[in-house]
């Protein structure tokens, strides 16, 4: 799994973090955006903004990463687009060997007995 925090939609509140990466136990890409707690304390969660590539195979290709984070205002910078591509070849598509992502797709596909 690999993992790289990338700038932000022009605009956004300081302190969001936003991220992308290469899940191959789901065989899909990721990219998720969280801004600091409201109440600006330590321990308190995060707020989500967004979660994209969240289920297996959701996102299998950079290209459609990159659409999925322009909905959201936000451009994957060349060096990290070319990082996931290697880190997608490196690592392969696991998602048939572990056990959890075969039961999240029977359960998707309504297949679950």
């Amino acid at each position: 799994m690999s993992r790289y925090k990338i700038p932000n939609a022009p605009d956004s509140p300081d302190g969001r973090v936003t991220t992308v990466g290469w899940d191959a136990p789901l065989s899909t890409f990721f990219a998720m955006a969280f801004d600091p707690p409201a109440s600006g304390e330590e321990f308190d969660d995060e707020i989500e903004v967004f979660w994209v590539g969240g289920m297996p195979g959701e996102i299998p290709a950079v290209v459609a990463l990159e659409s999925a984070l322009s909905v959201h205002g936000v451009t994957l910078p060349a060096d990290v687009r070319a990082a996931l591509g290697a880190d997608r070849a490196r690592e392969g598509d696991r998602s048939q060997v572990h056990p959890s992502a075969r039961l999240i797709e029977a359960m998707r596909s309504g297949d679950v007995r």
